[in-house]
């Protein structure tokens, strides 16, 4: 069949009315050509065409993301390097003074956290591009527009002077359905020739002039941009939110994926390495070096210091001790939830800093100075070491007094990072 295989093409019908002379027939006359065109199979399509190109985009990104992370089940994939850092610190324990085996481990622990910054930098990268799809297809919605609305004239002409209007309007069934891939419409024939467009909630796009759809992409992105309204204004001047405006369609798509489904898989991918880095931390701040460094400085725990006791359960000990590990000054913390004793001093959240300093008897100082907290040895010979209690450790939120607060940590941060 001719045609049949032509992209866009619809059939032409002839209408055709009999002609007679004096009761007698003489022929036919063509009354007008229409194309051959189902309204209700046409919308089914275009609703396909608009959830379609909405899922492919989406799959199409998304699945750029998971690439970045490798296979789940290989050897070489970033899953397999979380294995591979617990793998190595299990090694490195069973021979503590194996400096090839502690160098491995955090060769391999600097390496994952180097590599989730890669990763979640490409995740910025994929929103990037998403937003700058955005745009592009918002000039190509206003491009299709202008085509729409001009066949419109041209379908309105034909149709006052009689002619063949089913050229432009093959035409402008093409253009209405490269423009149902960007976002879902409603169209409805008029009167006049020709159609009237409107977004699935009812916008105006053409019919009455064309619409125009303004977007000014935000350039470079990271986790905290905060990106401009995609706008449609009406014929008549009237100015919406296109995306309050469809539900499906590439821009619906492109917009999901920049604003949900990417900064998801950012904030999965932070949850995890922030939980590798609390376990790593969780046991190194269960010990201490020998000998003991001179300076405990804490993670930034992104509360006063008095937020940060209240609640705490349980026993913990500061101690200070010389070279050769023998302890110089010890004191004994017991929590109790909104109170303490200090070397069996009572106190508070209020009163602890002081307490704690009239108690290591000038052989430490403690300090809390932008939501940091930290133990110094006086003496440059000295160290501090922090121990729990084996039978009632010190216990808050799951973390020890040393693990809360980031005393001993072995991965820092400069922000607050706890989940």
């Amino acid at each position: 069949v001719s045609n049949v295989n032509t992209p866009g093409y619809v059939r032409k019908v002839a209408d055709q009315v009999a002609l007679s002379s004096q009761g007698v027939g003489s022929g036919v006359e063509v009354t007008r050509v229409r194309l051959a065109t189902d309204r209700f199979l046409q919308a089914a399509s275009m609703s396909a065409n608009s959830e379609a190109s909405r899922q492919g985009v989406r799959y199409e990104l998304y699945d750029r993301i998971q690439s970045l992370f490798g296979d789940p089940g290989g050897t070489t994939g970033f899953f397999s390097q979380v294995d591979s850092i617990f793998a190595s610190f299990a090694s490195s324990a069973e021979d503590p003074t194996s400096s090839p085996r502690r160098q491995d481990a955090l060769f391999k622990t600097q390496a994952l956290f180097d590599e989730s910054t890669r990763i979640a930098n490409q995740i910025q990268a994929v929103r990037e591009d998403a937003d700058g799809r955005i745009q592009t297809a918002v000039e190509s919605a206003n491009n299709l527009l202008t085509q729409i609305e001009a066949l419109n004239v041209q379908i309105s002409r034909a149709k006052v002077t009689n002619g063949d209007a089913s050229g432009a309007e093959t035409a402008q069934a093409a253009l209405v359905d490269q423009l149902s891939s960007l976002m879902d419409i409603r169209v409805s024939a008029r009167s006049v020739g020709g159609v009237s467009i409107r977004t699935g909630n009812g916008a105006l796009l053409a019919g009455e002039g064309a619409a125009t759809l303004s977007y000014q992409r935000a350039g470079t992105i990271t986790s905290e941009t905060n990106f401009n309204e995609i706008w449609i204004t009406e014929p008549g001047g009237t100015k919406l939110s296109l995306i309050d405006s469809v539900t499906s369609g590439e821009i619906k798509g492109l917009v999901e994926l920049r604003d949900t489904e990417a900064p998801a898989a950012a904030a999965r991918l932070a949850e995890l390495v922030t939980h590798v880095a609390d376990e790593l931390n969780r046991a190194h701040n269960a010990n201490a070096s020998v000998p003991a460094p001179n300076t405990l400085n804490g993670r930034n725990v992104g509360q006063s210091l008095e937020s940060a006791l209240a609640g705490f359960t349980g026993n913990t000990t500061i101690a200070v001790t010389n070279a050769a590990g023998v302890i110089q000054q010890r004191v004994d913390i017991v929590f109790s939830g909104a109170t303490m004793t200090v070397n069996g001093v009572a106190a508070d959240p209020t009163t602890f800093l002081a307490t704690l300093n009239a108690q290591l008897g000038g052989a430490a100082t403690a300090a809390f100075v932008d939501g940091k907290l930290s133990i110094a040895a006086t003496n440059s010979a000295n160290g501090v070491a922090i121990a729990d209690d084996p039978t009632s450790p010190s216990n808050k939120a799951g973390r020890g007094f040393s693990h809360y607060f980031g005393l001993n940590d072995l991965i820092t941060t400069d922000r607050p990072a706890l989940y």
